[in-house]
């Protein structure tokens, strides 16, 4: 046998089963088995890269991008919006829900209540610029919002009132715009099931006189309760006076209560007060009397009288 001593590793390639030589008394020999019958090529894992994290994340901490509210339907937002989970507020008998948001986008303030904005496109699509939106001292009543707190509500034609509300809007750096937006709404009352009474087309009103903010005649426009449907029945007038029927959301504690208020409020004094109802009277020559009647808040009566 002729021993030869390798200066150098070699590298075989063969077989699992081929033979590994290991000759006793001859210099040392490196030899590498690989199965297979070639090498195979490195394949490099490419790094992972991370997504920049918006801004508005650091600013509203939990905020998500933004892609619509069921309870705004067709509101558009600037591109790249972010949205907070909502606050809640309101919501018991004869009150408004309200939900507050806070959002954040890369732009101005003009982009949410200038020309061609979210606003804009609103009141486009048949929200009206009444600015009035529940008090949130109780989420019964409506205020009028002021010039930093812009308010559109629903046309209130086929379904009860909502509102919604921007205000407290704040710049940051790079660009960057956040505000607070409010959606405050109602579910439909419960009426009475009397097509006599009510049929077709619901029609919801915000006042005795009107779903107005604005009226040429103050003496009844005074504010009805959340979710006010208006009768379809035309019958029951008396000598010297008649009835206006309505339907409202919540009881009939909360509906008495609602309306003696609103009524103060727009100048009556009331009298012969009761758990179902009262007197209201304003003004001299003419006075103008109201007799309030809720045996069931749904379908309740007013029954208005020719001023005297």
């Amino acid at each position: 046998m002729i021993c030869r001593k390798f200066s150098r590793t070699k590298v075989l390639i063969a077989p699992l089963a081929a033979l590994v030589l290991a000759l006793a008394g001859c210099g040392t020999t490196t030899v590498t088995i690989i199965q297979g019958g070639s090498t195979p090529a490195a394949t490099a894992t490419p790094a992972a890269t991370a997504t920049p994290q918006s801004p508005c994340v650091a600013l509203i901490p939990g905020a998500a991008p933004f892609s619509g509210l069921g309870s705004v339907p067709g509101m558009q937002m600037p591109t790249g919006t972010y949205i907070s989970a909502a606050t809640t507020s309101g919501g018991n008998a004869g009150q408004y829900g309200i939900k507050t948001y806070q959002l954040c986008f890369q732009g101005s303030e003009s982009a949410i209540d200038g020309n061609s904005s979210t606003i804009s496109g609103l009141a486009q699509s048949g929200w009206k610029r009444n600015n009035l939106f529940p008090d949130p001292s109780n989420a019964s009543y409506l205020d009028y919002c002021s010039n930093a707190h812009q308010c559109l509500n629903t046309s209130g034609s086929s379904k009860p009132f909502s509102f919604v509300g921007f205000d407290q809007f704040a710049s940051h750096s790079g660009g960057y715009t956040t505000f607070s937006l409010q959606v405050a709404t109602i579910a439909a009352p419960s009426c009475l099931n009397d097509p006599q009474y009510y049929s077709g087309t619901p029609k919801y009103t915000l006042y005795e006189d009107g779903s107005s903010a604005a009226s040429s005649n103050p003496t009844y426009h005074f504010q009805m309760p959340p979710g006010t449907r208006v009768s379809t029945f035309q019958g029951g007038g008396t000598a010297g006076s008649t009835y206006a029927y309505f339907c409202s959301a919540g009881t009939q504690a909360t509906v008495v209560a609602f309306l003696k208020q609103a009524m103060q409020n727009d100048g009556y004094t009331i009298s012969n007060a009761s758990a179902s109802g009262f007197d209201a009277a304003t003004g001299s020559n003419p006075t103008y009397s109201i007799t309030v009647s809720v045996a069931n808040p749904n379908n309740y009566y007013l029954r208005i009288f020719v001023p005297m």
